[in-house]
């Protein structure tokens, strides 16, 4: 089983409001459909909010509870996060891709921001079908917060808790993870020994971005690499990464090695 998350930046245009990149989402269509036999069933697309994860929150005031926002706002989040979703699987259908969006408010719960129940008994269903199963970051409601805009970072920590994932792959459009002080160098692994190390050296998205950039993608892949998924953060500007990343055991970018934490 492998998840691909679309970051964004790469299939939105991130400094206008609710702006597909249709030429990126088509290219994406076209690499998954050249080898759909290899992934049917088995493949699971994760949407990045980009133009509309990012800004419709800031539009009404819907990055947490605590500001002034108006409940009549509540559910633009999801109904424009829905119309997200609407345009790439038409995107993807035109290509022959058969695929099928779900609503992240409609199977996660969460406390205090992390998933605290999920249903995803309908996307199993989705993949015992062949269909391609299209999701992404939502609106959800939190036992601590009222709400939280939860992450489409977060999304795979959900669906490894009831399936076997054995690849995460985020595209984005950086080359993977930078050293610091070596903005032209990246990691090439992160692993259970030097994993301290490269999370103290990330940081926000320098375009707008509510859910935390690259370190809340790291701090994901962490949490998987310790329940034994691989990641991999890398280039999605070539639409031929997606495929590399996922088949390969070498591939671009930065690898986040899995290991099994000791049980004492």
């Amino acid at each position: 089983m492998y998840v691909i998350k679309l970051g964004g930046s790469l299939i939105t245009h991130k400094d206008k409001y609710c702006s597909p990149n249709r030429k990126a989402i088509k290219q994406y269509a076209q690499e998954i459909k050249k080898n759909w036999t290899l992934f049917k069933g088995n493949l699971i697309i994760i949407l990045g909010g980009g133009s509309y994860g990012n800004g419709v929150p800031i539009r009404y005031n819907l990055q947490n509870s605590m500001q002034e926002w108006k409940p009549q706002d509540l559910l633009m989040m999801t109904t424009k996060m829905n119309e997200w979703q609407t345009e790439v699987c038409t995107i993807f259908r035109d290509e022959g891709i058969p695929c099928y969006p779900f609503q992240g408010s409609s199977y996660i719960t969460s406390n205090d921001g992390n998933v605290s129940s999920c249903y995803i008994e309908p996307i199993k269903s989705a993949l015992n079908m062949e269909l391609l199963p299209i999701l992404s970051g939502d609106l959800t409601f939190d036992s601590e917060e009222k709400f939280v805009i939860f992450s489409s970072d977060k999304i795979p920590l959900v669906l490894n808790k009831e399936l076997d994932i054995s690849r995460v792959v985020m595209l984005t459009d950086v080359e993977g993870i930078y050293y610091k002080n070596s903005p032209d160098q990246i990691y090439e692994e992160v692993t259970q020994e030097n994993f301290y190390v490269v999370l103290s050296e990330t940081g926000v998205s320098n375009q707008q971005d509510v859910t935390g950039g690259m370190k809340t993608k790291l701090l994901a892949l962490i949490e998987l690499a310790k329940q034994g998924v691989r990641g991999v953060i890398c280039d999605g500007n070539d639409p031929y990464n997606l495929t590399v990343s996922l088949l390969n055991d070498n591939t671009p970018g930065t690898q986040i090695k899995e290991w099994q934490e000791q049980v004492n």
